[in-house]
């Protein structure tokens, strides 16, 4: 709770720090990239959270990983004080609540498509015209895949979902033909 809380603010102040739209872009990049690093390298975690390591030397690693991904200045500067205040494994919770503050100052909202087969380019920029056209804002599709689907599509736009599936349909065919 207490994480959720700090991150969000941490999140608020970069996404405040960054006056340019254009930059906000480039900013989540480097940070989904910096977020990617500590996934996939679980000694990262293990280093920064060691306190028999100097904050120098922690320093210097955050200062190559930035070199690296030519991470923004704003991402710079943040890592430099999530360390000194030791909230470095804070930084996937920051990144996901600086996300939903890039959407909201850009107006557009991500819309998860979980489909039985992959979707197509064409699929996808309809799917993208007709809830910007209902939503009236920018939409971004992350779509994933589900075979046990069997056919159709479940969107989630926040907390409102859209089951279109044959799966569903089944199931609610199954449940009148109980009754």
């Amino acid at each position: 709770m207490i994480e959720n809380v700090v991150s969000r603010r941490y999140a608020e102040a970069l996404s405040e720090s960054i006056a340019e739209d254009s930059r906000l872009r480039a900013v989540l990049k480097s940070m989904e990239t910096l977020c990617g690093a500590f996934r996939s390298e679980p000694n990262l975690t293990r280093f920064f959270a060691n306190p028999a390591i100097p904050l120098t030397n922690k320093n210097a690693l955050l200062s190559e990983m930035c070199d690296r991904v030519q991470a923004d200045e704003a991402v710079r500067n943040l890592l430099r004080i999530l360390n000194q205040r030791k909230k470095i494994l804070y930084l996937s919770n920051i990144a996901s609540f600086f996300e939903d503050f890039v959407d909201r100052r850009l107006n557009q909202v991500r819309v998860d498509v979980v489909s039985a087969s992959p979707l197509t380019p064409d699929q996808a920029e309809r799917i993208k015209a007709s809830l910007s056209g209902v939503l009236g804002k920018g939409v971004i599709v992350e779509s994933r895949e589900d075979a046990s689907l069997i056919g159709g599509m479940v969107l989630s736009v926040g907390s409102l979902v859209v089951d279109a599936t044959i799966k569903n349909r089944l199931a609610l065919l199954k449940r009148s033909i109980e009754k």
